[in-house]
């Protein structure tokens, strides 16, 4: 079975966002806005990034109506900017799929020294709506600027890459580790990262919580950057719910 992020994205981009990837965090406080320049960056990859029947809206204002802060959970601070991620009505998979396009975009802010904040829950319906077209839902808004604290990363908590799999890690072939280590760089809802990882034979297992999920997505994105470069094989398992992903070994140079 052929999978859409198998073709979308070059290993150029994958490799930029992988070299990226350890300065993501999710961020709620900004100091100030993207400039111009990065503003016409991302709606440039906006416009590439995204899985067929995705799209991303930018909104260079108005983050504060759309956001809604909540008890309990880190106020956000000094938002302007917003992203409107958007779906087909009728797209199948379009959880799965917008955590691929999001994750896609949220590293790219990180490769312009920006950052962002998922939000698939808590915000103002009406006004992210404003974005969308006739045959389109709301699938996401993300918040999204200069951080205040550029070195937010640091203080990100993430489970130990033994938590996510019953087999020895450090035993796995070191593409596969390296998309391990990967995929626990991935942020989820509530942080709790509820994905499970296997190797057996040449095959890395990968399985969420449910398959059609933005988490899955998001996770799924960080694999496939780490394997920018390699020959590799996606398909879906027969239980319709784990990805395998193969990868051709070359040799070692002597």
């Amino acid at each position: 079975m052929s999978l859409p992020f198998e073709t979308i994205y070059q290993s150029n981009q994958l490799t930029r966002w992988l070299a990226a990837m350890p300065r993501r965090f999710s961020c709620r406080q900004f100091k100030e806005p993207a400039d111009v320049s990065q503003l016409a960056v991302l709606e440039y990859a906006a416009e590439r990034i995204c899985q067929k029947g995705i799209r991303i809206a930018i909104k260079s204002s108005g983050a504060d109506d759309v956001v809604v802060s909540l008890p309990l959970f880190p106020r956000f601070k000094g938002h302007h900017q917003y992203a409107v991620i958007l779906a087909r009505k009728d797209l199948p998979n379009a959880q799965f799929l917008t955590g691929i396009s999001g994750e896609a975009f949220a590293l790219e802010l990180a490769a312009q020294g920006l950052q962002g904040c998922w939000i698939t829950g808590n915000y103002r319906r009406i006004v992210a709506a404003q974005a969308a077209k006739e045959h389109e839902q709301v699938m996401a808004v993300m918040p999204f600027g200069v951080p205040e604290d550029e070195d937010g990363a640091r203080l990100t908590r993430r489970k130990i890459l033994t938590a996510f799999s019953p087999d020895d890690p450090t035993l796995w072939p070191y593409w596969a580790y390296r998309a391990a280590e990967s995929m626990r760089s991935a942020p989820s809802s509530l942080n709790r990262q509820p994905w499970r990882v296997s190797f057996s034979g040449s095959t890395l297992s990968f399985a969420g919580n449910k398959f059609n999920s933005v988490d899955s997505g998001i996770a799924l994105m960080h694999i496939e950057c780490s394997l920018a470069g390699e020959e590799r094989v996606w398909r879906l398992a027969a239980d319709n719910k784990t990805l395998l992903v193969s990868v051709e070994e070359r040799d070692e140079p002597v």
